[in-house]
């Protein structure tokens, strides 16, 4: 899949586009340090530890210990399966308080 495909596809999952390109430029390479992600992304590098770390948090990619520390992309399958989980839930919890206020 190419890369803008792929980044389109996160961004609609919630992903905002920094994290998507980093997941993106992670996924497909391995291991990386947030200068390696920076460079191959575009992300500045201001951006991209807060970036990783959001990643990280959201259980998209592990950071491993260093020096230098590096980011590796979570499988994708098992990420989005996840994703695909908790949005089923949330939307049985919004159906079930809609039915709770529908008289």
């Amino acid at each position: 899949m190419p890369v803008q495909r792929l980044v389109r596809h996160l961004s609609e999952l919630g992903f905002s586009p920094y994290e998507a390109r980093c997941y993106a430029g992670l996924l497909g390479a391995g291991p990386l340090t947030g200068y390696a992600v920076a460079k191959s992304t575009g992300v500045p590098q201001p951006k991209v530890y807060e970036t990783l770390r959001r990643l990280v948090a959201r259980g998209a990619a592990e950071q491993l210990p260093g020096p230098p520390i590096r980011f590796l992309a979570a499988d994708p399958e098992a990420l989005l399966d996840r994703m695909a989980n908790a949005y089923a839930a949330s939307i049985a919890g919004a159906r079930a308080a809609a039915a709770e206020r529908t008289p």
